[in-house]
Order: structure tokens, then sequence, then C-alpha cells
């Protein structure tokens, strides 16, 4: 059992510096943290997850018609199953060669609409007109979510509380629907959901449905992958992304996608939705060290990183 934080003692300034110290001290230990009452209210998360399922079931023709470019910026539109390679760049910062495996979903990708230099690909009129609105919506409350996390966050590691807040003023963030189909439990031999990977950002925090397969890596850097159990959509599985290391030695947590441990689950795994909202920071950001003791041969702005990061991914 990993632990689970409730983010409410945040608000109760009597706890908050407690509470700040324990969240830290969780990601340092694992890399990621369940968190129960993080802000985004439950009618909000259910009227995404509804739309999402909505979109998915929609014929394949009908979501071609808002696709995600062939190349791997801008980060926005629909990406139909074998589109995307997660598997290019599922070994960066490990030692270990393996064949890439094969991942099996379809995914959504949105950024904001405030955001100067990439646009969203939406669906067109008439195809799901629920589905733009729903999810402006949930990324706006993503965003005030992040916020807050980040003041969290900056608190524990002793930093000004605005500190990481201000380097996440431009909203550069994405929000990723993603669709899981029912595979064959047989399939899993050569293929899998998503594979083993970090996040190129600073923290993610992730919505996923109960049927099962995330994974992490624990102990950090042990090649070993632990089954994290589901607590259903209201519950945020927040994990550290790459920048954050970069910034304050924090580790990145490498999770994947993949066979649920379920005995029921016998022949067809079911399919699965899980909705993550990836805080990135400004494009200018510079990655360098905001503690002592931590140093890198170069820093890169973020949008460096990122590039050098998800090249090859499409």
């Amino acid at each position: 059992m990993f632990p689970s934080l409730d983010f409410s003692r945040f608000h109760d300034l009597s706890q908050r510096e407690k509470f700040c110290r324990q969240f830290v001290s969780t990601l340092k230990e694992y890399g990621f943290v369940k968190l129960i009452n993080h802000g985004i209210p439950f009618a909000q998360i259910d009227l995404a997850f509804a739309a999402a399922r909505h979109f998915f079931q929609l014929p394949l023709e009908q979501k071609l018609k808002s696709p995600h470019p062939p190349t791997a910026h801008p980060h926005r539109g629909f990406s139909p199953v074998g589109l995307e390679n997660i598997g290019a760049v599922s070994g960066y910062g490990s030692t270990t060669e393996s064949p890439y495996l094969r991942d099996m979903k379809e995914s959504y990708d949105i950024g904001s609409e405030c955001d100067p230099l990439y646009k969203n690909i939406w669906p067109p009129a008439g195809v799901d007109d629920a589905f733009q609105p729903t999810f402006i919506s949930f990324f706006e409350a993503g965003y005030r979510t992040e916020l807050t996390i980040l003041k969290a966050l900056s608190i524990g590691l002793g930093l000004p509380e605005q500190t990481l807040g201000q380097l996440h003023a431009e909203q550069t963030n994405e929000l990723r629907i993603t669709h899981y189909p029912a595979v064959s439990r047989g399939d899993f031999a050569h293929s899998t959901r998503i594979a083993a990977h970090t996040d190129f950002g600073t923290i993610t925090l992730l919505f996923q449905d109960a049927v099962g397969g995330l994974q992490m890596e624990v102990p950090p850097h042990s090649g070993q992958f632990a089954d994290i159990e589901s607590g259903g959509p209201y519950e945020c599985i927040l994990n550290v992304g790459d920048c954050l290391q970069k910034w304050t030695g924090l580790h990145s947590a490498r999770h994947r996608v993949h066979l649920p441990s379920e005995e029921q689950f016998d022949g067809m795994v079911p399919e699965r939705f899980s909705i993550a909202y990836f805080a990135k920071p400004d494009r200018a950001a510079i990655l360098q060290p905001l503690l002592e003791g931590i140093s890198d041969e170069k820093y890169l702005t973020a949008n460096e990183f990122q590039h050098m990061r998800i090249a090859g991914t499409y």
C-alpha cells in the first residue's frame, strides 16, 4: 500500500507546514504520491471521463477529423493506436537495453487556449460539440490546482512559496485524455499499454478509472515495477517529472501501464481510461538547480529540454 495524502490539510494553516514537509518527504522516497481532496471537483471529473468515453466511442473516421500532426510538435489533437512511440524514449536515463514495446492506446492532447505558440486542435462542429468546452474547463481547473500544489512543494522544500509557481505563469501545460482499448492478455507478450518512461515536465496529475495497470518503479532505479492500486477517478496520482528533478533533486518517477494484476481479467483485459494533466515550466525557464548540492553539466531552457525529450516519439 502506497501513501495517500489529504491535500485539504494544506488549507488548514495549523497543519500546512507539517503537511508540506510530509508531501516532499513522500516524493523523495517514491517519486509519486496519491492525493485526495486535491481541489478539482468530483462533478468536473465525472464530466471529463464521460466526455472522454463519448469521444473515443466515435467511429475512427470521425476522430480523425481532429488529427495530431505527424510530428511531435505541436502536441495537439487525436492520435490513433500506434501513432505515438513512447518506447522510443522509454530508456532515457537508463542503461537497460531491450526491444521497444508497441504501445496499445489512443489519445487526445490539449493545451491552453491562451498559448501563443501552439493552437488547440478541436473536433469540428457536429462531431462532438461537448468535447471542447468540457476540456477547456478541466484544463483551467487543472492549472488552478497545479499552482496550489507548486506552492505546497515550494514550502516543503524550504523555498519561498511562490518560487515554483512563478516558473509556470504561461500555462505551457498539456492535458492528455487516453483510451486503452480492450485487449487479449496474450497481446502483452510483445506489447504494453504504454512503455516505461518518465514524464518530461514538472509534475503530472493523473486521474484514472478502476481498471488498473499503472506500475511505478519502486525503489527508484531498481528496474522493479510495483502495481499502484487505483482509488478511482477522484483520486489524483501525482508524480515528479524530469524538470522538477533538475530543479530540486526529487526523483522523476519511472512508470508504465501494463497488464493489470487482477485475476478476474481472464482472457480479455477491459478498456481503460485516464486523464493526465502535465504541468510544464514556461518555455524560457532555465532548468538550473534551486537547491544547494545539486549539480548539472549544462543548464537548458525548459523548451530546449522538452524538444530533446520528445524527439522521435512521433
